[in-house]
């Protein structure tokens, strides 16, 4: 009985230190993401990177910096863009019609 008592306890031991070994939570390979360096020109030859960027960039930060360079970043399919360009470009860049940002805004509708 007591065999029995010590192989219980030292399977009960064994199974916690397997539930805390897996608790880390890299059970997986971590996700690497690329980091791809372009130009504003160049970003806009890309139809959804651009769209991104109207997401992700507020056209505010373009007018508040004071000195080049304008370098902003935009996360798009599971890479980091770094996009510089200067203030001629990105403002030129916000001005282009026919692209929307995709970005919801409230509507308060009133009803009497």
């Amino acid at each position: 009985m007591k065999t029995l008592k010590l192989a219980l306890v030292a399977t009960l031991v064994a199974f916690a230190m397997v539930s805390v070994a897996n608790a880390d939570g890299f059970k997986s390979k971590p996700k690497f993401t690329s980091r791809v360096t372009l130009t504003v020109d160049k970003a806009m030859q890309n139809p959804g990177l651009v769209v991104a960027m109207y997401n992700q960039i507020n056209p505010d930060d373009v007018l508040k910096y004071g000195l080049p360079p304008y370098i902003f970043e935009v996360k798009y399919n599971s890479a980091l863009y770094v996009i510089s360009g200067t203030k001629a470009q990105w403002l030129r860049f916000f001005r282009i019609k026919g692209i929307m940002p995709a970005i919801k805004k409230e509507v308060k509708v009133i009803i009497d």
